[in-house]
């Protein structure tokens, strides 16, 4: 029996050239093969010829223009389209096909430009004023894109988070008759629980991109400063990752501590894992997010996520697992909390893995999504 062929489109798929892309749609993507003839397709004016690719199992087609897009879309009709940031010039698409199609929600792409003040300052007031100027177009398409979907029951959009839902209903001004809330899925298999030991709650991890202060990075290097005031100090031990334009500005402030290790690169997906094996706290404070998908990733390993009170992280911890502050010095407390109580480490570790495959475990996460396009398919 011929499977039903799905179209994801995602212009940001990753592959052995782009290793850091939308890891969590191919999470997905190499679980619906078993439901679905899945084909990746993605768009970008730069290239001089369409190009076909692969990346574990999943086949991938990047074309060389919209029109080309739209060519392929037509001429090659699937049965289903799965769309991961929604786009303006993908409206022609969705209003030509017949099928049912699917749209992810993650964040950027319905969120109004003021929650994101936080990047710029004057210097940056061009930018700011080009971002409004794109951002408010990108607002006016979703309000029709919505509107669309409401009087149609075609086009279905799937959030992340119910945080990520209401703002994009108030951003958009708009009401979402047609959607779901499902997690993107962690890959417990792959971020394994392992049981912790009293002294992993001494080794503290930090994985985040310096390109946007929306990851908080200062925050927590100041708490890291505040934490270098205990006489037992010297006994953690910070390792942190990441690249970005922010790296060094940032880490001059702690750089001189022996204890601190700094690592300018990117870590592959697959090899977070082994790195996870060797911490016990993961220090994630956001200013803003739709999930926190590396702060589950870390949760499912046995990391406790010492984070920030805001936004969908509330969705996505609880007291038992994890600490939910408002400040670096609420973060230096958890980590002292953590020092002196070697029990409610290793319990919170445990409970942190729990809890998150509970609910955004990848099997539970994909089965929900395929029962939820095959449902819509035969309607």
């Amino acid at each position: 029996m011929l499977k039903p062929k799905l179209f994801i489109i995602n212009n940001n798929y990753p592959n052995e050239n782009n290793l850091y892309g939308d890891v969590f749609v191919h999470t997905r993507a190499k679980q619906y093969l078993n439901a679905f003839d899945v084909l990746v397709l993605g768009c970008n004016d730069e290239l001089e010829n369409d190009i076909k690719t692969e990346y574990e199992g999943i086949k991938i087609l990047n074309l060389s223009s919209k029109e080309r897009f739209n060519d392929y879309i037509n001429n090659n009709p699937p049965d289903i389209i799965a769309i991961h940031f929604v786009k303006e010039w993908m409206f022609n698409i969705i209003k030509c096909f017949e099928g049912k199609i699917f749209i992810w929600i993650h964040g950027f792409e319905a969120l109004g430009w003021y929650r994101r003040l936080f990047n710029y300052n004057l210097k940056k007031i061009k930018s700011l004023i080009l971002n409004i100027i794109i951002n408010t177009k990108q607002m006016f398409f979703m309000h029709n894109l919505i509107k669309y979907s409401n009087k149609n029951n075609k086009v279905y959009f799937i959030f992340v988070s119910n945080w990520m839902r209401k703002i994009t209903q108030t951003d958009t001004l708009s009401f979402i008759r047609y959607y779901k809330i499902i997690p993107n899925p962690i890959d417990e298999n792959l971020f394994l629980y392992e049981k912790k030991s009293i002294e992993h709650r001494k080794k503290l991890l930090l994985i985040r991109s310096f390109d946007s202060k929306k990851y908080a990075n200062d925050i927590a290097i100041k708490a890291i400063q505040l934490l270098s005031r205990e006489k037992y100090f010297s006994e953690f031990e910070f390792h942190i990752y990441g690249k970005g334009e922010d790296f060094f500005k940032l880490t001059d402030k702690i750089k001189h501590f022996s204890n601190v290790h700094l690592h300018n690169y990117y870590i592959e997906n697959k090899e977070i894992p082994n790195i996870h094996k060797n911490f016990g706290i993961f220090l994630c404070p956001t200013r803003q997010d739709a999930q926190g998908v590396s702060m589950c990733e870390a949760m499912s390993s046995g990391l406790v996520p010492i984070t920030s009170n805001n936004t969908a992280i509330p969705e996505y911890t609880n007291i038992n697992c994890a600490f939910l502050t408002n400040s670096s010095f609420e973060i230096a407390k958890s980590i002292n909390v953590l020092y002196n109580d070697e029990q409610l480490f290793l319990k919170m570790s445990e409970n942190a893995s729990e809890f998150i495959t509970s609910i955004s475990g990848v099997k539970l996460v994909v089965d929900k999504e395929i029962n939820m396009m095959l449902e819509a398919m035969n309607k």
